[in-house]
């Protein structure tokens, strides 16, 4: 996969093994003084008004228009300095006037109509005084605040960047903005940008140069009002959740899983004696039919495209790396597979200790008659301790190392533990759906009725099972046919 441009790679990113963190070139030099601040969240709703003005009249024309207007703000409020709809509704009513009055001079009174849905008479009735029209419906106001949010929610769209630059204008107006002479673009760009049309190579410079500079003064806090602008907005307008459809596999894994179930009838009738008393027989052949009944679950039951076919990958790939650890490590630890064995039934033995001093459910699916039966077949359980830590005390990640196969397990095996662990990013693609309303902030819903699946899991799942098979093969005879079929690598 190429490298994004725009975004740092992990190899920009800076590891603190101390703090368990790998910090953002951003966040590495700037944590202290950087202040994140949302366009959309924090500003736009704001400027809304003005962004109303430019939609009906034009680019053109709007911005004669809006030039105008806060020309003379500037004039009679050089105290603002910036257009801010939560800053006028603040002024006392004879100041609210005389913008409200400049407004119409210049625009249909009309225009800012679709507002008084928001902002409501018996709140600010000096704004629906001069905007308040009985004869416009609700649902032509929130068709025009619908299409003015879409358009002035993406921050680093044309439109967005035309009232970002009306945000500025205040300042441009009242001299407040003092740009050095040895910067070339900035002057040009606030001098020229209302009258240079967007296709224009020279807007590749000036819109984000306006871009960086909109925020400039923006101290006062708006957060209750655009808070109250995204609430009251939000709740009049539905939610649109949409799904993304994924094809579910249309490989025919019947044959595969017959010749794997093949290969181990031929390894176990090859190996009866191996089989009546080795650990690592047991290890080897016991994980690999553990897999395939994984996989022959994820075909049958038809979950490559569910979460559940992502918890099964995961614990294939868990298998995996497993089988080539204890193989790379039995030359110097001989007792590997029976360490491993006891380590197993060492969980199980907690959770029968457990399970005899509580009253368990009847129906539970824990069943200690069963696990007392497995427990103590090795070995009685007075003899076998509890190992609380990983075996060979080491993680699933430090022996991917060991047996480099740490890129399956960046890739995989990480992911696969987001869905195992129910993190939000797993919880976020699998069981929320996105509101496709820019009202609501594009903001994600419940996939209450399952509407949406996930990305096939068959293909990688197969792809990993040949690769067990081909561990089985590095130390036990399997037919000649199995490994020319299946080639791991293709």
């Amino acid at each position: 996969m190429k490298k994004k441009k725009n975004v740092s790679s992990l190899y920009d990113h800076k590891l603190h093994k101390k703090k368990g963190l790998i910090a953002t070139p951003l966040n590495e030099a700037l944590r202290d003084q950087i202040k994140l601040s949302s366009w959309t969240k924090e500003r736009m709703p704001e400027y809304l008004w003005l962004g109303l003005i430019l939609l009906h009249y034009g680019r053109k024309n709007g911005f004669v228009r809006i030039g105008n207007i806060l020309s003379n703000i500037s004039q009679e409020f050089p105290s603002l300095s910036h257009p801010k709809l939560s800053s006028i509704l603040c002024l006392s009513d004879d100041d609210q006037r005389r913008i409200y009055g400049t407004i119409c001079r210049f625009v249909d009174h009309s225009v800012l109509a679709p507002l008084t849905l928001l902002y409501r008479s018996n709140a600010f009735p000096i704004f629906n005084e001069f905007f308040f029209i009985s004869h416009s419906t609700v649902d032509d106001r929130i068709k025009i605040l619908c299409k003015a949010v879409k358009t002035y929610s993406p921050h680093q769209s044309n439109e967005a960047t035309d009232l970002r630059y009306m945000g500025l204008s205040l300042l441009l107006l009242g001299g407040k903005i003092h740009v050095s002479r040895e910067l070339d673009v900035a002057p040009r760009a606030l001098k020229e940008y209302p009258y240079t049309d967007h296709a224009d190579e020279k807007m590749r410079l000036y819109r984000p140069t306006i871009r960086s500079m909109e925020g400039i003064g923006f101290t006062e806090d708006s957060s209750e009002f655009c808070a109250k602008f995204w609430r009251d907005i939000g709740m009049i307008t539905p939610c649109n959740p949409v799904k993304i459809e994924f094809g579910e596999s249309t490989d025919d894994n019947r044959a595969f899983i017959s010749d794997c179930q093949r290969v181990l009838e031929y390894v176990l009738y090859s190996n009866k004696e191996r089989s009546l008393s080795e650990d690592k027989f047991d290890v080897l052949v016991g994980s690999v039919n553990y897999a395939l009944k994984i996989f022959i679950e994820i075909n049958e039951k038809s979950v490559g495209n569910s979460i559940l076919g992502r918890h099964a990958v995961r614990t294939i790939i868990e298998v995996y790396i497993i089988l080539k650890y204890l193989l790379k490590r039995e030359p110097k630890q001989p007792q590997i597979w029976q360490e491993y064995k006891l380590y197993g039934i060492s969980k199980y033995k907690l959770l029968l200790l457990k399970s005899r001093e509580t009253d368990l459910n009847e129906k539970s699916h824990f069943v200690p008659l069963i696990a007392e039966v497995i427990v103590n077949e090795i070995r009685w359980e007075e003899f076998i301790d509890v190992d609380l830590k990983y075996f060979d005390k080491q993680g699933m990640r430090e022996k991917s190392i060991e047996v480099d196969e740490k890129e399956l397990y960046d890739l995989l095996y990480d992911y696969d533990s987001s869905f195992s662990h129910g993190l939000w990013g797993a919880i976020r693609e699998s069981a929320m759906l996105r509101c496709d309303n820019p009202n609501h902030r594009y903001h994600a819903v419940p996939d209450i009725h399952s509407d949406q699946n996930l990305p096939e899991v068959v293909s990688d799942a197969t792809r990993i099972l040949k690769m067990i098979f081909s561990l089985l093969g590095e130390v036990s005879e399997i037919p000649e046919w199995f490994s020319k079929k299946y080639d791991r690598n293709k």
